[in-house]
């Protein structure tokens, strides 16, 4: 009596089974396929920016190999010629340039730098022989396969083409809703996003899935396990997804963090930051009035009533010959930076006097700033009164409020900069892994193609994710909107051409 309903029983238990299988199999195929539509978009920026990303993580090492003869000069114990004296003699060897800045010798054996805006759209760096004043000669700004590299890294050398998108930081700042953006920088955003979808359906690919009965301890041991005598593509896929998982927290921290330098997505974050976590900037101002007595900090002698001698400030009138007033000299200026103690490496950048509207001279600041390699706590604006030396404002940390301090935070660790040699070496262990990521990947493609198709799984002709999955892509899409458009793209060539094309339909591996 009992045998027919355990037969039912069984058969029942036995289909539900199956069907959560079969389930299991579509989804797993559909994420598949998502690693691998995200793979092409992400794999040629992946292996550019590893590429790129090593050259610039070297550049110190690459500029004194490439420009040695100008950035260095041979270690001497005599003193320096007068700053002045030397920017001067860069302002005769270009008469019709302008100088703008000045970068003094970080030690003893590097030269002196001044960058000159010559009329050329990037100007010239012009380097000096601190001990005999003598211009060695310039580099241009963004030359060589530094510059490149940085271009590439950047907006893919090119940020001629511009295109107006929305801008969601129109909904809190108040500013037009239409902006402009450069097109090389906005695909390089893209990319990165697609780029943490391949990390996240990868390691999803990537973990074992075994039973509840043998999860444990044996499962974690094979998640980092390499097995060398499979040959094939599971060795290969071994090695391909163990480099991936080993990279993720610091992949996702470096996309993350290089978003910071990007057109569209950086502005709306900063903005946004701002908004929710506003700090107190300084204001680049002109000159304040200040008074003799300021210029104690050089220990000059001030005779006793005149301290309180108001000297020209920022809308000073000129004096009865016509004549502008004096600033300090550029070496008074490094005294004032070395008791400011900034970075060795510092450059101070000249002020720029202007006329207002009703014709008065507006005289503005020195400003000194800690030059890369920094690390967060070193980043520093400091604003100085032309006329004495005084301090007028200082910045630490570039731009305001918590968010965006812990991005700089993030940006310096991109840069290799933050825990110093450490994190050089992790950069610079992320960039082989990702360039090997890629290798792997493509052989693992390349071993499991069928001829004519492109090598995807077979797409189940009902695609479902898992509502953990559809979360994730709609929480992606909120943060990185234009990643959202493109993907929404995708997925309807996916479903709507792909499925009605014959030739597209075997290629892509249709089911």
């Amino acid at each position: 009596m009992n045998e027919p309903i355990a037969t039912h029983h069984d058969e029942a238990k036995a289909s539900s089974a199956a069907a959560h299988r079969n389930s299991s199999s579509r989804q797993w195929r559909s994420l598949w396929r998502v690693h691998f539509y995200s793979g092409m978009f992400a794999l040629p920026f992946i292996v550019l920016m590893a590429i790129t990303g090593l050259v610039i993580l070297y550049t110190d090492p690459i500029q004194q190999l490439t420009e040695g003869d100008v950035r260095s000069v041979s270690a001497s114990s005599a003193e320096f010629v007068s700053f002045d004296q030397q920017a001067e003699a860069v302002q005769a060897e270009y008469p019709d340039g302008t100088v703008l800045d000045l970068t003094p010798p970080a030690d003893r054996g590097s030269s002196t730098q001044f960058f000159v805006d010559d009329g050329s759209e990037s100007g010239v760096h012009a380097f000096v022989d601190p001990y005999t004043g003598e211009v060695l000669g310039d580099s241009e700004p963004g030359g060589g396969v530094i510059g490149l590299s940085n271009r590439l890294h950047g907006y893919l050398n090119n940020d001629a083409v511009t295109i107006d998108l929305p801008a969601v930081a129109a909904l809190w700042d108040g500013d037009a809703v239409m902006r402009e953006y450069v097109v090389g920088d906005l695909i390089l955003e893209i990319l990165g996003v697609w780029t943490l979808v391949l990390i996240g359906s990868g390691m999803y690919l990537f973990w074992p899935r075994r039973s509840r009965q043998s999860q444990g301890s044996k499962g974690a041991r094979r998640l980092f396990a390499v097995r060398w005598g499979a040959g094939g593509r599971a060795r290969w896929r071994d090695l391909h997804g163990l480099a991936g998982f080993v990279m993720i927290p610091v992949m996702i921290l470096t996309i993350v963090s290089g978003m910071g330098w990007s057109t569209y997505w950086a502005e709306n974050f900063n903005s946004l930051a701002e908004e929710l976590t506003p700090g107190d900037p300084a204001e680049n101002t002109a000159s304040t009035t200040v008074t003799r007595g300021d210029l104690d900090r050089f220990g000059n002698q001030i005779p006793w009533a005149t301290g309180d001698f108001v000297i020209p400030a920022s809308y000073a009138p000129e004096a009865s010959d016509g004549s502008m007033p004096a600033p300090i000299s550029l070496d008074r200026m490094v005294q004032v930076a070395e008791d400011e103690g900034m970075k060795p490496g510092y450059t101070i950048s000249f002020p720029a006097n202007e006329v207002d509207e009703a014709g008065n001279p507006v005289y503005g600041s020195f400003t000194l700033y800690n030059s890369w390699p920094r690390t967060t706590g070193e980043a520093r604006d400091v604003f100085i009164d032309q006329f004495t030396g005084a301090k007028l404002d200082e910045q630490k940390v570039y731009g305001s409020g918590p968010i965006y301090v812990g991005m700089d935070y993030m940006v310096s660790t991109h840069m290799g900069t933050q825990l110093g040699l450490f994190s050089r070496i992790f950069m610079t262990l992320l960039c082989v892994l990702s360039i090997w990521s890629v290798v792997s990947a493509f052989t693992m493609f390349w071993k499991r193609r069928r001829p004519g198709t492109l090598g995807l799984p077979r797409r189940p002709v009902d695609a479902r994710f898992t509502w953990k999955v559809a979360v994730a892509a709609v929480a992606l899409g909120v943060v990185f909107p234009q990643w959202a458009v493109v993907a929404l793209l995708v997925v309807g060539f996916d479903k709507f051409v792909i499925r009605r094309v014959p030739r597209l339909r075997h290629t892509f591996g249709q089911a």
